[in-house]
Parts: C-alpha cells; sequence; structure tokens
C-alpha cells in the first residue's frame, strides 16, 4: 500500500520507536479491553494517540478489525479473489481517524447458501471472502468450517433436519428405525408411513414422548461433538409431505384447528385450504419440548425452526409461547414481493409477510429471517434491486430480525455487486449504497464507471416502474423492451470506453449476465424471429464466456456450448384440448413399484434423490375434436435426454438440453377419438436437476 515493510514482533520482543498496531489478544489489548464481555463479532480499532489496538470477539472478530482497519485505508474485496483480484490502493501514507472506533454489526448471523459457479474453487476463495467482508455464516446446512486461518465462521447446524434426526426417505437407517419403531412416524389414511408418495421424507408423529427424546438426544449429541455452536435448528421436512393423523397430533393443534387430513396445498401459506399454518401450534408445543431438554445440557445454545409452509404464519390466540433458547427462522416461501414495500397494503404476499413476521416477532422470540433469491432460479441473470435491500434489511431490524440466512442469487456474473452490497448491509445496514456502488463502478470499471454507474441506477428504476407484483423473477420478463434496450446500450457504451483489461472483462461479466436477461425473455416469444435473435445471442454469450473464462454457473456454461434446441412453435401456438398435470406414475425400473408423482416439479424437487433411468406413465382419453391437424404432447420442459411412447408406439427421442425449455412430441398417428392412450416416458439424467417440469399439454394445431 505505501511500499513500506512493516516488522511482525511478538509481544515481549524489543520493539522500534513510533507508532505500533497491536493486534490480537495480546496482555495490552486485554489491560485496557475486554472483549469476551462485548456482543458478538465486535470490533474495536483504538484510533487516536499512541498504539494502534486491533482487537475483536470471538474467533473471528480480530481478523474482522484488522480487514475493517484496511479497509478504511481504501482496500477492497469486491468479488472472490479467483474471480477479480483484491483491490490495494497505492498511497504515501495511511489516513487514520482521529477518535477510536468500536462497532457491533447489524445482525448476528450474517449469511446464505451460495449457489457456486466453480465448484473446484468454491470453498476457499469464498470463505476467504466472505471473511473479509465480515460474513460469518456461508452455509448449506452446516456452516462450512473457514479454516483456523480464518476464525472459522460461524458454526450452526441449519436446514430441513427432521429426517436426519427421524429417518425417513431415503436417510441412512430408515428402514431399520421404522420397523423397529414405526410409531416415531406420521399416521396417513390410517398407516404409519416413512415415505411421501413422491419418495421425499416425512414429518414424525410428534405427540409421542419418544419422537421428543429421541429427537433431543441426538440434538445434544451433535451439539456435545460439536460445542462451539451458536444454534441447532430443528425443523420440520421439506413439503409437501406427511404430516401425523393420529388424533393424539390432531389434538396439538387446538380445538380450533380445521385441519384434519394431509393436504398437497398445506405447505402454501396463503393457498392452504385448511388456514395459513395449519401445522403452526403443534410444532411450536414440540420444539419447546426438545428445546427445553437441549437447555438442560447446552444452555447457551439456541434452538431455531423454520416458520416455513405449514408452520409460518404464527399459531393463533394468546394461550401459546415459545421456549427462552428458541429462535423463529422466518422463511416466507410465498416470496416477498420486491416490487413493494413489505407494509404496502395494495401487495397481498407483502401484506401477509409482514402480518406473519410481526406476530412471530411479538412471541417475544428473535426472529432470523430467511432470504430467497431475488431471480427466483434464474441463476445467470443480473440482480437489480440493490437500494431496496437497504430497504428490506432496515425493516426486518426494526421488526425484530437479528440474523439473516438464506440464499445467493446465483452466479458472481451478474450479481457480484448484489452480493458484496448485501455483505456489506448485513454489517452496517445503515452503509451508504450511493457510495458501495459507485466505489464498487470507480474501481471495477475503470474508464467505463460513470456509464456503468448510469446502468445500476436505471436498472433499478426500471424495476421500481414496473407496475405489478415482482416475485421469483417474475421481474424478468416484465421488464419494458425500451429499458431493456436503454440498458443494453448503456453496456455498449461501457464496452467502448473500456476495451481494455482487465475492465473489459468485468464489462463482460455484466454482459454475458445482461444477455442472459434477454435470452430468458425471448426463450417466452413463440415465434422464428424471436428464436433467431435467441440463437444468434446465445452464440455471441458463448463466445464471450469462453474469450474471458467468466464465473458463470457451469449448468448455463454447458447449455450455451451443447444447445441444439429449436422451440416447437407449432405447438406452442396450438389450441390446448388437455391439461395432463395430474395423474403420473413414477418408477426408476423395472422392478420398482410406480408411485405418485408430479409433473410440475422435478423428481429431484419431489425428495427423490436418484439420478439415471427413471419412467413417467399416465393415461388420458382422446378428445373427440382432432381431425384436420396435428395433435402435440407439449412439455413445459424435460431436464434428462428423453424418450416417448404413446400406446406402445415409439414417438422419437430427445436430448437433455436445454432443460428449461418447452420440448414437444407429434402424436397425431397414435390416437382414435375417445379412445384411451397411454403414455410412457423414459427420462435419463446423472446429475443435478431430473425429470419432468413445468406440466404435461395435448395441443392441437390445424
Amino acid at each position: 500500500m505505501t511500499g513500506v515493510a512493516l516488522p511482525v514482533i511478538a509481544e515481549d520482543s524489543d520493539r522500534f520507536d513510533g507508532r505500533a498496531l497491536v493486534v490480537g489478544r495480546t496482555t495490552a489489548n486485554l489491560r485496557d479491553h475486554n472483549p469476551d464481555n462485548w456482543a458478538r463479532d465486535t470490533i474495536y480499532l483504538g484510533y487516536g494517540d499512541g498504539d494502534i489496538a486491533i482487537i475483536g470477539q470471538g474467533p473471528q472478530g480480530t481478523l474482522f478489525a484488522a480487514y475493517e482497519f484496511l479497509r478504511h485505508q481504501g482496500c477492497r474485496w469486491y468479488l472472490p479473489d479467483h474471480i477479480i483480484d483484491e483491490i490495494v490502493p497505492r498511497r504515501a501514507e495511511l489516513e487514520l481517524p482521529e477518535s477510536p472506533l468500536q462497532y457491533t454489526p447489524t445482525f448476528v448471523e450474517r449469511g446464505w447458501h451460495p449457489h457456486p459457479s466453480s465448484p473446484g474453487a468454491f470453498k476457499v476463495h469464498i470463505n476467504k471472502w466472505a471473511t473479509r467482508n465480515g460474513i460469518n455464516a456461508i452455509c448449506a446446512g452446516t456452516t462450512f468450517d473457514y479454516g483456523e486461518e480464518l476464525g472459522h465462521g460461524l458454526r450452526l447446524r441449519e436446514g430441513h433436519t427432521l429426517p436426519a434426526l427421524i429417518p425417513s426417505a431415503d436417510f441412512p437407517q430408515t428402514l431399520e428405525t421404522f420397523a423397529a419403531h414405526p410409531d416415531w412416524y406420521p399416521l396417513h389414511d390410517g398407516r404409519r408411513v416413512h415415505q411421501y408418495k413422491d419418495g421425499r421424507p416425512v414429518q414424525a408423529c410428534l405427540s409421542n414422548p419418544e419422537v421428543v427424546a429421541e429427537v433431543s438426544h441426538r440434538v445434544i449429541s451433535w451439539l456435545n461433538e460439536y460445542g462451539d455452536c451458536w444454534r441447532f435448528s430443528v425443523s420440520h421436512s421439506d413439503e409437501p409431505t406427511y404430516w401425523c393423523e393420529c388424533d393424539a397430533c390432531k389434538a396439538m393443534d387446538g380445538p380450533n384447528s380445521k385441519w384434519q387430513k394431509n393436504d398437497l396445498y398445506d405447505a402454501y401459506g396463503l393457498k392452504s385450504k385448511q388456514g395459513p399454518g395449519p401445522l403452526s401450534r403443534r410444532w411450536v408445543a414440540f420444539v419447546n419440548q426438545v428445546a427445553e431438554q437441549v437447555a438442560a445440557v447446552h444452555p447457551d445454545i439456541k434452538i431455531s425452526f423454520y416458520a416455513y409452509g405449514s408452520t409460518v404464519m404464527p399459531p393463533t390466540g394468546d394461550d401459546w409461547k415459545l421456549a427462552p433458547n428458541i429462535i423463529v427462522e422466518y422463511a416466507y416461501g410465498d416470496g416477498i414481493c420486491l416490487g413493494h414495500d413489505l407494509t404496502a397494503e395494495n401487495c397481498p404476499t407483502n401484506a401477509a409477510a409482514h402480518a406473519w413476521l410481526s406476530d412471530w416477532a411479538a412471541a417475544g422470540r428473535p426472529v432470523i429471517m430467511y432470504d430467497y433469491p431475488p431471480g427466483g432460479g434464474n441463476f445467470d441473470v443480473p440482480t437489480g434491486h440493490l437500494r431496496r435491500y437497504q430497504t428490506l434489511l432496515r425493516y426486518s431490524q426494526a421488526h425484530g430480525v437479528i440474523a439473516w440466512a438464506g440464499e445467493g442469487q446465483g452466479s458472481w456474473a451478474g450479481s457480484g455487486l448484489w452480493h458484496y452490497l448485501k455483505g456489506r448491509l448485513l454489517w452496517d445496514v445503515n452503509s451508504d449504497v450511493s457510495i458501495l456502488i459507485a466505489e464498487f463502478c470507480h474501481d471495477i470499471y475503470g474508464p467505463a464507471e460513470t456509464t456503468m454507474q448510469s446502468f445500476y441506477v436505471e436498472f433499478e428504476a426500471a424495476l421500481d416502474q414496473i407496475d405489478d407484483h415482482q416475485i421469483w423473477g417474475s421481474w424478468i420478463t416484465a421488464l419494458p423492451d425500451q429499458d431493456v434496450e436503454r440498458l443494453s446500450a448503456l453496456l455498449s457504451e461501457a464496452e467502448t470506453q473500456a476495451p481494455a483489461p482487465p475492465f473489459d472483462r468485468h464489462i463482460a461479466m455484466m454482459r454475458a449476465a445482461f444477455n442472459t436477461l434477454e435470452m430468458q425473455r425471448l426463450a417466452t416469444a413463440a415465434n422464428e424471429s424471436g428464436f433467431a435473435r435467441y440463437n444468434k445471442m446465445r452464440e455471441a454469450t458463448l463466445a464471450l464466456v469462453e474469450r474471458h473464462n467468466l464465473p458463470v454457473t457451469d449448468r448455463w456454461r454447458d447449455e450455451l456450448a451443447k444447445n441444439p434446441y429449436r422451440p416447437p412453435f407449432k405447438a406452442l401456438n396450438a389450441k390446448e384440448l388437455l391439461d395432463l398435470e395430474s395423474g403420473w406414475q413414477f418408477r426408476v425400473d423395472d422392478s420398482d413399484t410406480w408411485r405418485d408423482i408430479r409433473v410440475d416439479d422435478y423428481w429431484t424437487g419431489q425428495g427423490i434423490n436418484y439420478h439415471g433411468i427413471a419412467w413417467y406413465t399416465t393415461e388420458f382419453v382422446v378428445p373427440d375434436d382432432i381431425a384436420g391437424g396435428t395433435v402435440w404432447l407439449l412439455f413445459g420442459m424435460i431436464d434428462g435426454d428423453s424418450e416417448v411412447w404413446v400406446n406402445g408406439k415409439s414417438l422419437g427421442s430427445m436430448p437433455g438440453a436445454p432443460w428449461d425449455k418447452p420440448k414437444a412430441f407429434v402424436i397425431t398417428e397414435t390416437l382414435e377419438p375417445g379412445a384411451t392412450a397411454q403414455v410412457r416416458i423414459r427420462v435419463t439424467k446423472k446429475l443435478y436437476a431430473a425429470g419432468i417440469n413445468g406440466g404435461v399439454r395435448l395441443v392441437h394445431s390445424r
């Protein structure tokens, strides 16, 4: 930075004349400070006269303090260093404030589940990046151990843990446990079951004292091994799935409960036919008992649970409470609308999110916010909601939220600034977002900084002007064409202004992401001209990705490279005859029994942890009006190589790529009006998501 090498010496060594940076738990620092009594991750920088103490609370606190000291000198870590190098300014001397600084981060837990773009290099690079930016809980289930040199990170056990505590579905020891203790498992339609109809895990018989004892025992055993832990999530299995229908469990729901039997829509708060959060009272009663037993052995460790799906809304009435060591992890799966404030009365989804979060907070226990990606499952599009996140974070702080978990947006190419901003706002929710964006654009885009600032400002302004809700990435297709054209023009201007390394690569990252956004929009256009533009943009984006080795997701890179796809235009523009969404059966080989499955989600999204060859089948009655044209079987998407048979006749096969676009087969010659037709589909997939998604329709074109 200054070109001057500072000697590093032990505390008891002879020292040079002048001021020193006294780092960590030295005798001098501990004489003047007691960091063990500070709030988690509090830092102290002893600016002013004399030596400068740099110390913090906990195993990461001093690291956080040291990086904040460097940040004050202009150092920045915008993206992991395997993508963009750290920023270290050159200056003649350090710029030191006149007064000491002691600061406690806004949120206790600061992190999310990342979506790796480079799995081989992912862990080591993102842990270092996270620590440098004060992010203590980059995790996927359990916190990745950052390693001793990075202070390990905030240790916790996260996720839908019930099927690991009472094994169900394909978790280890399920069959043995079920055989020995069938009454630990939910009663459904008069019998105990250990998996849902599509193979995913089930809940447990929560009224059974043995279940409480077993879950408590397993949690305590885990904490005995990993004692330095902030919290353990005791959360129900992901949904939809089976809850217990026994009389004792239903009695836990209270006298005013409408819930009597499992329903697919229990998992969906605003859509639940039995009222939102119909199982909250039952789960609170259960987890309170577990929390009490854990507190007897580990009194300082918190027990969290997902307020999610069937438990998203708090129990009604005032006759319930939460144990003192419980934290509520609020996971609003209906999706927060980023187009409106949380308190907006004209936004039903946010109105419900606000009401339920407020009611959970009113129970007197802290709340963790589980955040979902602003682009939904569109991992490679750019993220434009920047200042909106500061609004959301400030709102959450004012409503009892002390920690943030959840899911990252995806690739660094288009969401690098968003990840950086979110990390800094979790550290200090009152950070000046305009300054953060300006610094990012200056350091990352060089000669194009002003144009790229305009790009980010106009992108968010265009999102703010969308006259609709923005949930799960719905904004992608809602952006007006003129705004998309204007933003693309700004990128072109930036490309002209900064044609040399490293700035050309940094702009190329956003161009690749923005091309992806445009391609997502073109993919919905069922016409030849739209496809021609799509294909041309695909080729240009692939060339850009390969030329600069851009950090897009591996899946998107593969689709760009291997995509021979041509949309089925005639089928997409045809008249719908039947919606074949329900009634499908599924098995993985000829010796397997058929089971129910939905075709509105991949089999891997329905709890079936399997890769290889699988089969779908269904039957339907052929409509009478199919003469004089072509009948198509139209799939929303098929992720995997596929072959289709109707009435035993093969209609041909298709490659798995692209995984997220419509596919269609002509089935005219296999059908007889009024007759029953049998469809059978073989799907082969070895990695990642797999199967049919987006529904299946019978359509007719003339």
